[in-house]
């Protein structure tokens, strides 16, 4: 045993408490029993709060737009919106003017233009179809000579006639009937059914600046297209020294000249093949051809014909005269004054004693599937009621016209300058020839274009022309 000194003691004494305070410093971390007690809670609320919060914000998120976007009821009824028909034409305030009407209360009906839509001939609604998925009712501006046959033949759209008959716009739907030009009737139609209504309709006339013509012994239309060249010729002499020339033609579309030229030099039975195509071949296609090609010789036609060239020549007020659809007249006579402004028929060819001339409406389509026909024709019905306030004056304001009768006489006043324009439209109308609704007028257009401007130019004879347009034709449509 070892005899320890009380200073010893104490040193031991001293050592101990030193070490006892090491290990105590050593030890101040392990006291993570509260930390662990605690711990437990940080990570039990940090699970518990998304647990608890995220449903009630995933619940809400699918209340709002049931709640805001369609209350139990209401019925949406989408339509595929056209740009530049929306435009021209105040269709818009037709659809609020609608969606506001006492009967909405009863039937929760509201018309939507959907930006989203697709045309009738996108293969998409077929399948769409199928899937269960469509959600659009119709289109508004499918032109029915270019593009009905393909809509019908995808079986993306539906004949309208049961459902315009079915229509709770009972009147309307019988004025519909009544009014509709007959030539319009057949264009919106494909094997005997009616399948579109026209919100407007364009035709091609022959337009004129009445003081130009004036200036140079015209008081009256020219009667022939001899007339028309001496004139042009004429003017452009009088007035060329200010940019104006004399007529412009307009070769780089089909249906907007050269197939309404066509009608002033054949009978509605030369028009067309027996397939429906436009008769290139016949002997007043190749005449309108010809009579074309004297004002291009004659060099009364502003440059950039052979593309498109003079729609702002004519709304400049630099054109004494035109043949093109009527609308571009009107919206030129907007700009220079109606006064001066003169819509007629065109000028008839030999043999032939009234024109008639190419047309075409901008119409609305029934989609296959859609979820609301009926709701859809309803609204479509009330639109296009010859009788309608609201849309028919709006047309002719908007410088576009009507395919129903009565809405001339109804509408128009024949002393009114800004509107008596629209009067000899409907005589062509009723004198028009509906062009067949196949799905080979585009390519006719298309393979005809280009040799008709090689023509024109002096790089093949008519005959030429057609020839190998037409061989053209064929090898497309056999592919």
């Amino acid at each position: 045993m070892f005899a320890f000194t009380h200073r010893r003691q104490v040193a031991i004494g001293m050592l101990l408490i030193m070490l006892l305070g090491v290990v105590a410093g050593c030890a101040t971390p392990t006291p993570q029993a509260p930390a662990a007690t605690v711990a437990p809670k940080i990570v039990e609320v940090t699970k518990e709060v998304p647990v608890t919060v995220a449903p009630k914000i995933v619940e809400v998120t699918k209340e709002v737009p049931v709640t805001v976007a369609a209350p139990a009821g209401k019925k949406e009824v989408r339509i595929a919106r056209c740009g530049w028909l929306e435009a021209e034409i105040p269709l818009d305030r037709a659809i609020a003017t609608y969606n506001n009407l006492p009967e909405r209360a009863q039937d929760n009906v509201q018309i939507i233009l959907d930006p989203a839509g697709k045309a009738p001939g996108d293969p998409l609604l077929a399948q769409m179809r199928k899937d269960g998925t469509m959600v659009w009712n119709g289109y508004t501006c499918d032109a029915p000579f270019l593009g009905l046959e393909p809509a019908v033949l995808l079986e993306n759209v539906i004949p309208i006639e049961p459902y315009i008959q079915a229509s709770q716009y009972v009147t309307a739907a019988q004025r519909i009937k009544e009014q509709m030009f007959p030539s319009v009737w057949t264009e919106n139609s494909y094997q005997g059914k009616l399948y579109a209504l026209p919100l407007v309709t364009d035709v091609v006339i022959f337009m004129y600046r009445k003081d130009y013509l004036a200036a140079v012994g015209y008081t009256a239309p020219p009667k022939t297209w001899d007339e028309v060249l001496d004139a042009a010729k004429k003017v452009q002499e009088k007035f060329g020294s200010e940019g104006v020339f004399g007529f412009a033609p307009t070769p780089a579309v089909l249906w907007r000249y050269i197939a309404s030229l066509h009608q002033a030099f054949s009978p509605p039975d030369k028009l067309f093949t027996p397939e429906g195509l436009p008769n290139i071949k016949d002997p007043g296609f190749i005449k309108a051809m010809e009579v074309t090609k004297q004002f291009v010789d004659a060099g009364v036609v502003p440059a950039g014909w052979e593309t498109w060239g003079y729609p702002e020549t004519w709304k400049m007020g630099k054109l004494a005269m035109a043949l093109n659809q009527h609308s571009m007249g009107a919206w030129g006579g907007m700009i220079w004054g109606y006064d001066k402004l003169a819509i007629v028929p065109i000028p008839p060819g030999p043999g032939i004693e009234k024109a008639g001339t190419m047309f075409w409406s901008s119409v609305f389509e029934l989609y296959n599937g859609g979820p609301y026909p009926q709701e859809t024709m309803d609204f479509m019905v009330w639109l296009s009621d010859p009788d309608n306030a609201l849309w028919q004056p709006g047309l002719f304001k908007a410088g576009k016209i009507s395919a129903y009768a009565s809405a001339y006489d109804k509408f128009i006043n024949p002393d009114d300058v800004t509107q008596n324009w629209a009067l000899g439209v409907r005589d062509l109308l009723q004198a028009a020839t509906a062009a067949p609704n196949t799905k080979w007028y585009i390519t006719v257009h298309s393979m005809f274009t280009p040799h008709f401007v090689k023509y024109l130019k002096g790089d093949e004879t008519a005959e030429a022309a057609v020839n190998a347009a037409w061989d053209e034709i064929q090898a497309e449509m056999k592919k």
